[in-house]
């Protein structure tokens, strides 16, 4: 029974860690930069159960002169909504640059 409990308080501190972990200011995108979108394509995506049109978007932008990028997919035929040359903000982690994400409205 001993090893019952053991293990449960090793499950509770390890939730506990990843708790504290996830609401550390170093794991949040907490900086923005401005980015342009390179390309938005749509496709057709075709499998055993469904048939659906995905657009996928790619934006570069640059964080202290290194370059980077960050393709995000969507469902649906919205390649129009994202032309090339757009500027978009990216909001992107400090620690680690290459992270980074950018709103679809």
């Amino acid at each position: 029974m001993a090893i019952v409990y053991i293990l449960a308080g090793v499950i509770v501190v390890i939730i506990l860690s990843m708790i504290v972990m996830s609401h550390h200011p170093m794991f949040k995108m907490t900086s923005q930069t401005t980015g342009r979108i390179i390309s938005a394509t749509e496709r057709e995506v075709r499998d055993d159960y469904e048939r659906r049109d995905e657009t996928t978007i790619v934006v570069a932008y640059d964080i202290h002169g290194t370059g980077y990028q960050v393709e995000k997919v969507i469902r649906g035929k919205k390649a129009y909504k994202f032309p090339a040359g757009k500027e978009v903000v990216i909001r992107y982690n400090p620690a680690e640059p290459h992270v980074g994400t950018f709103p679809l409205g």
